[in-house]
């Protein structure tokens, strides 16, 4: 058993007010401090408060008497370990003026629990009258049963930027269909990753979800479509329905084939072959054994991330057992290979960034776009916000949309350089060799693309 939990409580959204009061306003400006009991009535000491938001970060640091000062627009994150046999705690949020008179506290047993995306707690005053609300979200983050130590870097050994093809070679079912006769072969299969290598990668950008029967399998979309067009999630169905299910994009024709060879697939792979790594739903086990260990794997972990106004939800459950699967993965499985992990949901970030210290944790963004919908998660609406994010989490880096660069390329990349994050891009912009020209001359670290072989400037692997 894992020796220890960490537990985050966190405390706005970067956006709303998180208190409202019955008599409708909304403090904007007050002091916070979180103080927590375990069953014997021992305190825990060890709380440390993180502060971010579009303008100002402040990193963990131990938490003062005085508590830490929200004010609008805010994020503040509370964190402490506990150990396993400790028992239920009980938390008090106790809340004040910024004069320093009392306003308002708040309690919440911890049982060992599941997290929690969002809770509303009742806010009372001194005679325990309830005046309100205060909005909150909870994390347990477990620890492995097998720790997993730091190691170098990701980008050890290679030049940046890092030439990261998309999905492996990146053509997606509607891209095909558009335009019939690109030669590549279906996306986040082991064929594709294959190519991308051959053509020069040195990393690709995979999907990874867990089944039912807790199986990582690399597949971009939350859902797929069984018999009589049912679409469920991916963690819904057992790893032996994938394998039975019927795809189009498990044909590989002599065509095909041919193409294959043009573009300098290995020409001893066999037609039956060739069909066999282009299966889609690989295992991440298989991936990681029987792909070239000199290819390094950004890996984006599926998540709960709903858009605005859609019903999304990937994982029913504790997130731990689901994140966990594929570390363990990652663990017995990766060998030298280079891992960057990434996911567009924060809270997975902070869960992987704190479940182990060897591979270094990516936050994607999207930002404030017209080109993809809004997630409900305001945090990701704003790049800076993003940034600062990653900077309190102890983050590697972002992985930024590719419109977000468009305007002032330079300041961009530079200034997320200057916050100590790595950079990188995605987005359809990246399929331009101008626009991937551009991010190479203002120092990039890493640009993920599709089409990977279309790029001149890689030089191509035999085998």
């Amino acid at each position: 058993m894992p020796a220890e939990s960490q537990f985050c409580i966190r405390v706005g959204n970067g956006v709303e007010p998180p208190v409202v009061l019955l008599d409708g306003s909304e403090p904007t400006l007050f002091s916070a401090h979180l103080r927590v009991v375990d069953n014997d009535g021992e305190e825990i000491d060890n709380i440390a408060v993180c502060e971010y938001s579009k303008k100002r970060v402040q990193k963990y640091r131990v938490q003062k008497r005085s508590g830490c000062v929200y004010s609008i627009g805010s994020v503040l994150n509370y964190t402490f370990r506990v150990s396993h046999d400790t028992g239920n705690l009980m938390c008090c949020l106790s809340l004040c003026h910024s004069d320093g008179t009392f306003l308002a506290r708040s309690y919440l047993a911890l049982d060992q629990m599941s997290s929690l995306d969002h809770i509303s707690l009742p806010l009372m005053n001194e005679t325990d009258t309830i005046i309100g609300l205060i909005n909150c979200s909870i994390i347990e983050i477990r620890g492995l049963e097998q720790p997993i130590l730091a190691a170098s870097p990701p980008t050890s050994g290679f030049t940046t930027p890092l030439e990261i093809g998309h999905r492996g070679c990146g053509v997606t079912q509607t891209d095909r269909e558009l335009f019939s006769e690109l030669p590549c072969l279906p996306e986040n299969t082991l064929s594709s990753m294959e190519m991308a290598y051959r053509h020069g990668a040195h990393m690709v950008e995979t999907d990874v979800a867990v089944t039912q029967d807790l199986k990582a399998v690399l597949y971009h979309d939350l859902q797929i479509e069984l018999a009589g067009n049912t679409k469920v999630p991916i963690s819904h169905v057992t790893s032996h329905v994938l394998e039975s299910v019927p795809s189009e994009r498990l044909v590989v024709t002599e065509q095909q084939k041919r193409q294959q060879l043009l573009l300098g697939q290995d020409e001893d792979v066999g037609l039956e072959e060739l069909e066999e790594k282009s299966k889609p739903y690989p295992y991440l086990s298989h991936a990681l054994q029987s792909l070239p260990p000199d290819l390094g794997i950004m890996l984006e972990v599926k998540a709960n991330l709903p858009e605005k106004g859609v019903e999304n939800v990937l994982y029913h459950g504790d997130k731990n057992v689901f994140l966990d699967v594929i570390l363990q993965d990652l663990f017995h499985h990766v060998g030298s290979r280079n891992i960057i992990l990434c996911s567009f949901c924060a809270d997975t970030c902070t869960m992987l960034r704190n479940k182990q210290g060897r591979w270094p944790v990516v936050l994607i963004t999207q930002g404030s776009t017209e080109t993809y919908s809004d997630y409900t998660d305001p945090r990701l609406a704003c790049l800076q916000t993003s940034i600062n994010l990653a900077i309190a989490e102890n983050l590697q880096g972002v992985s930024m949309f590719s419109g977000l660069l468009q305007d002032d390329p330079a300041g961009v990349v530079s200034g997320v350089k200057e916050s100590g994050l790595q950079t990188f891009v995605w987005g359809f912009h990246c399929c331009n060799q101008e626009f991937r020209d551009t991010m190479r001359s203002n120092q990039i670290d890493g640009i993920i693309y599709d089409r990977i072989y279309e790029e001149k400037t890689l030089s191509k692997r035999k085998s």
